[in-house]
């Protein structure tokens, strides 16, 4: 990953995405986010997705990302994280699933504890609450997402957990 100017793809995600499932991902206590594919890539999408208004060029130029940054749960710090959302009926939607993984992913817990998180969205940037969602709404919402993203479909199938759901409610 030394070259910056590597089309973002779906083999991007596919690296990051066999990181994050490795036993040493995020999350976990060996996790080395300084020297990981993930932090690169997300990196990159970071940037991509302000430089371009919300888009992402070429491969997934279909597929409508964001930027939140949380407050760390532990550290207080900020965090951001570049991640895909759905717009369904209105409602600004984001899915915690970490690929899959057997735990939701760190920047969940961050918003769980701190929920106002700054969202960069479409060449803006706003404040928001997120509401993790629950019971029949989640499964509305899920599926729908699905339906945009198949590739959440998988990332479902492949672990036990209920992969959560939340909402993005700009204040």
């Amino acid at each position: 990953m030394s070259d910056s100017n590597t089309e973002l793809s779906w083999a991007e995600l596919g690296k990051l995405t066999a990181e994050v499932l490795a036993d040493d991902g995020p999350g976990s206590k060996n996790w080395r986010a300084e020297g990981s594919d993930t932090k690169r890539i997300n990196e990159r999408f970071m940037q991509a997705l302000r430089d371009n208004n919300g888009k992402v060029p070429g491969e997934l130029a279909d597929v409508p990302g964001l930027i939140i940054t949380t407050t760390g749960a532990k550290s207080g710090e900020k965090r951001a994280v570049p991640l895909a959302y759905q717009n369904i009926d209105g409602r600004v939607v984001i899915i915690a699933s970490m690929g899959g993984a057997k735990r939701n992913p760190p920047w969940y817990y961050n918003l769980v504890k701190n929920p106002d998180v700054l969202v960069e969205k479409d060449g803006e940037s706003y404040m928001a609450k997120a509401v993790v969602t629950t019971g029949a709404d989640r499964d509305h919402l899920y599926e729908q997402v699905c339906a945009g993203i198949p590739v959440f479909a998988e990332y479902q199938a492949r672990t036990a957990r209920t992969i959560p759901v939340i909402e993005l409610k700009r204040k």
